[in-house]
């Protein structure tokens, strides 16, 4: 088969039959040549992935999927398919197949290059023509959109067009906090399903979170849908020319720095360093491959009082000072850290390789595709209930109509605990996310806050979490990027390729997480607002707490107008909680401690006597209380702790 020279390989019409279900109904050039309505045997399913799941309950939408390439074996194709259906007497020329009120089409491209959302917006304009003209038989339309696409688009034709309709304020604004955690478990290779209907939201979610990773779009998803299967397998292709699989190098732990004398590696030994680099190209141990000087050292003690992380170099650090204020930070030396060049710190990461697959959306022909003994790993979209209901087939489920993410591995959540450190970096960018924009027609592409920003810093995360885990296991900066999670990518076919190469450039970095410092009191209602909106022992609680309103309305005739005031007290606290978690504590506790001192002793032993009485009353009795004392720290660790019953699924 030949291939087309330019990016645009083929245009095609997928058509739904009421009789032979979905099938080709035109392509350009021919997919086989003299059979207009087959596929190749690699690509059979091809129309359940252009007509998805469902596709029948929408007027239309758009999916995103991926192919394995018919001639090249490291190499993905791309599909973008917009859909629509439109009523039946709104054809021209209606033949004897069109036995519905509706008819459904889908107008595919399929790509050498990933640029979603820039094909997207074209095939929506050429998808509309197409339905609007009433008369499918004229596809000169679709033959003049191969031609002007090749022309277009180039393989050049990348930069922010890679990520045009993958909008990283929407993935904040949605995900909050856990879009950190979706990031670190992304690092992992495991099995992920993400399940939502319709199916480009679906699609734009797993991609966003692609595209947080440095260089993941555009360099690394060629093997994305790239599989050797351990049994013939009907839809894949299959190639004669059996090669040299990768094999994945062994782990040695590195001694980067020892305990007792950590380095800040300067722009003098810097040089030195990556000459050493370079002359131990096959060498799999770091320690081994860099000789770190003593010329400059940074004294333990003094580090822990000032609660200095590094960062950069030794004038560029971010500071906290411990109080009930939020972080005290230079933010020019992360803007400085974001136009760092990182061409020589081993981007992309290979997370989609060696059987590591990435596919937006996945129709249910290819279920058994998932449980190939050659498929390590997957993040895969799915818009089937079936999917979802086969909990083998999955480590995480992500649900992002609730925003559930599901795991039923302890150790797995365990990993994906996020650190008092994570939080802070989570916060910091979702507060630039959320606040308010004095422009309205600037809301978004400002450089803080906007796309741009976020992706740089995530970027800025993942460098000084690779330059961290060259460490000791011994040493606490490993904890504060959780050193359970740390040892589980160690593990993984992408660190140790990753580990294995040369990549001088991430010497540019310090160890340390860049949010680190010591612990405060905003770092534990931060925790504590995390716990109560993550967890499902919070929403328990969130659940108990409303539970607990109607039955203080029930009885607060036969106990007075104090348990409404005691009330109104815990009330104003909680929310304030919950909603702002960064602001001092002072303020609202004496505001609430004088009303609540006042009212809930005389009230007590009423409250306790009617509202045991009712069915709906499930919550901590030492929760209620109107500020942080001693009785809040115990409920906080009674949310934290989590305590899950055997097989049961929860959420992280």
């Amino acid at each position: 088969m030949d291939e087309s020279k330019g990016p645009i390989l083929y245009v095609l019409v997928i058509g739904f039959h009421h009789k032979k279900g979905c099938q080709v109904e035109y392509s350009f050039p021919p997919l086989v040549p003299g059979a207009p309505n087959e596929c190749p045997s690699g690509w059979k399913y091809l129309p359940t992935l252009a007509l998805p799941d469902g596709s029948h309950n929408y007027q239309e939408d758009t999916v995103f999927f991926h192919l394995p390439s018919l001639t090249n074996p490291k190499q993905t194709v791309y599909g973008i398919s917009c859909f629509r259906q439109i009523p039946s007497e709104k054809i021209k020329n209606r033949t004897s197949d069109i036995t519905r009120g509706t008819v459904q089409k889908s107008v595919c491209v399929l790509s050498k290059i990933p640029l979603y959302g820039q094909i997207q917006v074209k095939m929506s304009l050429i998808t509309h023509a197409y339905f609007d003209e009433g008369d499918f038989s004229k596809v000169s339309i679709l033959e003049d959109t191969y031609q002007h696409l090749n022309a277009v688009l180039t393989q050049n034709d990348t930069g922010q067009q890679l990520f045009v309709g993958l909008s990283a304020r929407d993935f904040v604004l949605q995900w909050k906090h856990k879009a950190v955690l979706l990031f670190k478990l992304l690092l992992l290779e495991k099995r992920v399903i993400f399940f939502k209907s319709p199916v480009l939201p679906l699609c734009t979610t797993i991609l966003t979170l692609v595209s947080l990773f440095p260089e993941l779009i555009d360099k690394g998803l060629h093997q994305s849908a790239c599989i050797r299967l351990s049994r013939p397998m009907s839809p894949m292709p299959e190639f004669s020319d059996e090669e040299t699989p990768v094999t994945t190098p062994t782990h040695e732990k590195s001694c980067f720095n020892d305990d007792s004398n950590k380095k800040i590696i300067t722009d003098d030994n810097l040089t030195s360093e990556s000459s050493a680099y370079e002359n131990h190209t096959n060498s799999h141990n770091i320690e081994n491959a860099i000789e770190i000087t003593e010329t400059t050292t940074l004294d333990k003690d003094e580090n822990e009082t000032n609660g200095v992380c590094t960062v950069g170099d030794k004038n560029n650090s971010l500071r906290r000072d411990g109080s009930s204020d939020t972080i005290t930070e230079n933010i020019h030396n992360l803007a400085y850290l974001a136009q760092t060049n990182t061409q020589s710190c081993g981007f992309p990461l290979p997370i989609f390789t060696k059987g590591s697959l990435c596919l937006p959306y996945l129709s249910l022909p290819y279920l058994d595709l998932l449980t190939d003994m050659n498929v390590r790993s997957y993040i895969v979209g799915a818009t089937n209930v079936l999917f979802k209901q086969k909990h083998q087939l999955y480590d995480i489920l992500v649900d992002i109509d609730s925003n559930r993410i599901e795991c039923q591995d302890f150790n797995l959540r365990k990993c994906l605990h996020l650190t008092t450190e994570d939080l802070r970096f989570a916060d910091y960018i979702v507060k630039h996310v959320t606040e308010e924009k004095h422009d309205v027609f600037l809301d978004g592409v400002g450089w803080e806050g906007g796309d741009e920003w976020i992706r740089a810093q995530f970027k800025i995360y993942l460098l000084c979490l690779l330059r961290t885990s060259l460490l000791q296991d011994s040493l606490r900066e490993l904890e504060h990027f959780n050193s359970c999670f740390v040892t589980a990518w160690r593990e993984t076919h992408n660190y140790k390729i990753w580990f294995s190469g040369i990549n001088p450039g991430i010497l540019n970095f310090g160890v340390g997480h860049p949010f680190a410092g010591q612990l405060s009191v905003a770092d534990m209602k931060l925790r504590f607002s995390h716990t109560m909106q993550s967890t499902e022992s919070g929403r328990k609680i969130n659940q108990a707490m409303s539970s607990t309103g109607r039955a203080v309305v029930t009885t607060g005739k036969a106990v007075g107008g104090a348990i409404s005031q005691a009330k109104g007290a815990f009330s104003s606290w909680w929310n304030n909680l919950l909603i702002n978690p960064d602001n001092s504590l002072a303020k609202q506790g004496e505001d609430s401690e004088e009303l609540a001192n006042q009212d809930v002793n005389n009230t007590e032993h009423k409250m306790d006597t009617n509202l045991r009485e009712s069915d709906n009353f499930v919550i901590p009795t030492n929760s209620i209380n109107g500020n942080l004392g001693t009785d809040s720290c115990n409920s906080i660790e009674y949310v934290a702790k989590e305590i899950h019953q055997p097989g049961e699924i929860h959420t992280v």
